[in-house]
């Protein structure tokens, strides 16, 4: 009969789950090869493999299943010392990772799982090589090497061991069991056998016929406190099962209050629906705002109670289903030790990445957005940044390169940091291959500022390497940087010092969809200013003006501050001379200035629309959003117009 269940409709909920066991497998790897003697690594990548071989034999996919099932036995081996998971071993068992990775991503587009055959008896092969003990799939043959038993003996205990309905893989809580009574007893027979257990059958007891030894008591007390494990009754098996000892879980000593925290109840909610919830949400911020500049344009106490009620309800939901589109940056980091050691690998370098500020979230479209631009930058890292070990030696630094990855909050954005202490940029050289390539003419070169240097960099086709490579030589590593970090709303800055290490930092907003912004005037048009590129307004009277180098400027509290005149900016007729003015001081990393505006309507909360593909080009405007009113305003891009 169950054979005849349609088991489709879990394949997202495996999916899920085989990702989420990967990524875990892949982490404890990369630290397993630091320390090899670790074996709480062992078991994490064992207890993820193996539920990944139960989830896939529930599913049928044989494919997924024998290879995992391979995987176990070579990790066994790991465990029990046979086997030491470095050089050739390590590299088999992440073939096997990336192997499970293309099964699970067939699965996901709806594809045919190819098994592999070769890798499975390249895991297999190795293992018989070192004679490694029997792997878990033979303990059943152990069983039937055992002497048959026609009876119980008088004397023998046994454990018989309740699970609880949640429990989701009791053939594998029964295996941890089994290990557990092992370290204390003379197991010789389970109920259900070891070949039920084998192909993950479905069963809620669990009994163990065995011969107790010293410390049998703490094994059932250990027993009792696993999770899923609801009690644990034992006892002679000529004795009626009543007058069996029964072990429950422990219940908090009177006077002594402990507060067992709930489980978070979790629902899995595809991406399109939180987008489309997000305009729903959008536009029921807009709907607010011309309902709040309806009702405070009439005097009806009703119709301003309703509407402060309604913008009240409206910025909890806002703020609840932002909060859910928000994900930490783990979500992306975490695939980037695995895939630094692979690159490091092939060239044949020694690396060591770090990774802080995992925990901080970010709108989930920002993540994704930004996974492309930090795998570039890494590379770059690995390739361009950190040198071989001999360079390093001769340059008296350590053998092994650092990358560090630095997350950190600053005001309304978040500053990503990727540095390296290898080598750095030669400015030199990207001055010789300017010159080479026509980039610049000789003069223009050797004139060149450091930063007008590193911009190259960020030119489509300009790279530094003489030859392509797999990972890097084709020059368009720092431009998809620099295209979908600005298409983001953020900037990208680069620190370098010759021979000691390169910094590029990111800086990205928290979320794109509902931003602060202050709504200005100019030439009878409305536009916005996000709140995070203001420092403050000002007016300033029309004398302070002064000219310096052919540009106009203002001082505000000693600072000097280039005036822009946003008239000019788009290229609409100025307003007649007047004895003052208003003004923005606006900031894009470490520039400011002054920007002059007609008037300053007010302070306002806006959900941003993208602009058209070919509206996305046009210089000073990042996108748009509609007012109350029902009017479109058009978001300026700060960056831009000072001169990023």
């Amino acid at each position: 009969m169950a054979k005849d269940i349609d088991m489709g409709k879990y394949t997202k909920m495996f999916i899920s789950e085989a990702r989420e066991n990967l990524r875990a497998m892949n982490d404890s790897m990369i630290e397993l090869e630091r320390d090899p003697t670790n074996k709480v690594h062992v078991d994490q990548i064992f207890r993820s493999c193996h539920t990944i071989k139960g989830m896939a034999n529930m599913m049928n996919m044989k494919a997924v299943s024998d290879l995992a099932h391979a995987l176990e036995d070579l990790l066994a081996a790991v465990r029990e010392g046979k086997l030491a998971p470095t050089g050739t071993v390590a590299e088999a068992i992440f073939k096997g990772f990336d192997s499970l990775d293309a099964m699970v991503l067939a699965m996901e587009g709806s594809q045919q799982v190819q098994e592999n055959q070769p890798l499975v008896e390249e895991l297999r092969s190795i293992i018989a090589g070192v004679a490694a003990p029997e792997p878990p799939k033979k303990e059943k043959e152990k069983e039937k090497a055992r002497p048959a038993r026609a009876a119980p003996k008088r004397g023998d205990t046994c454990v018989n061991v309740k699970f609880s309905r949640k429990c989701a893989l009791p053939s594998a809580r029964a295996m941890v069991i089994i290990k557990e009574l092992s370290k204390a007893a003379n197991v010789m027979q389970t109920t259900p056998s070891d070949d039920e257990i084998e192909r993950e059958q479905v069963f809620e007891e669990f009994s163990v016929l065995l011969e107790p030894g010293a410390r049998f008591q703490e094994a059932l007390k250990r027993i009792v406190a696993m999770t899923d494990v609801e009690d644990v009754a034992y006892g002679l098996t000529n004795e009626p099962k009543e007058k069996w000892q029964r072990l429950a879980k422990q219940e908090p000593a009177v006077g002594h209050v402990v507060t067992e925290i709930p489980l978070t109840q979790t629902v899995r909610v595809g991406m399109d629906k939180l987008d489309d919830l997000l305009d729903n949400v959008g536009e029921l911020v807009i709907g607010r705002s011309r309902l709040l500049e309806k009702a405070s344009a009439r005097d009806d106490y009703d119709l301003q109670e309703i509407s402060m009620l309604i913008d009240k309800l409206t910025s909890d939901i806002q703020s609840k289903v932002l909060g859910i589109r928000m994900i930490p940056l783990d979500m992306v980091m975490s695939r980037f030790p695995r895939m630094v050691r692979d690159i490091a690998k092939a060239e044949n370098k020694e690396v060591e990445l770090v990774v802080e500020g995992g925990s901080i979230e970010l709108d989930r479209t920002v993540v994704d957005r930004i996974t492309d631009p930090m795998m570039h930058l890494l590379r770059n890292c690995v390739d361009h940044g950190i040198e071989s070990v001999e360079e390093r030696e001769r340059a008296g630094k350590k053998p092994k390169g650092l990358i560090r990855i630095v997350a950190s909050k600053q005001q309304d954005h978040v500053l990503i940091e990727v540095s390296d202490d290898g080598k750095g940029i030669d400015l030199d050289a990207i001055r010789a291959i300017a010159v080479s390539r026509k980039a610049m003419t000789q003069e223009q070169a050797d004139e060149a500022l450091a930063r007008d240097l590193i911009d190259l960099l960020f030119r489509p086709g300009f790279s530094t390497k003489t030859e392509v490579s797999e990972v890097s030589g084709r020059g368009v590593g720092l431009d998809v940087v620099k295209h979908a970090v600005e298409e983001l709303g953020g900037s990208v800055m680069v620190n370098t010092t010759k021979g000691h290490g390169t910094t590029f930092s990111l800086w990205l907003p928290f979320t794109l969809a509902i931003i602060e912004a202050m709504l200005i005037g100019i030439a009878d048009q409305t536009y916005a200013v996000p709140m995070s590129t203001i420092v403050e307004s000002h007016r300033f009277d029309t004398e302070e003006i002064k000219t310096i180098r052919s540009r106009e400027v203002v001082q505000l509290r000693g600072e000097v501050l280039p005036l822009i005149r946003m008239r000019d900016f788009f290229g609409v007729e100025r307003m007649p001379e007047r004895p003052s003015f208003n003004a923005l001081v606006v900031q894009s990393r470490e520039r400011r200035a002054a920007i002059e505006v007609d008037e300053l309507v007010g302070h306002q909360q806006i959900v941003v629309k993208s602009l058209d593909q070919r509206l996305r080009r046009v210089k000073g405007i990042s996108g748009g959003t509609i007012l109350g009113s029902g009017k479109i305003a058009l978001i300026l891009d700060v960056d831009s117009i000072l001169g990023g």
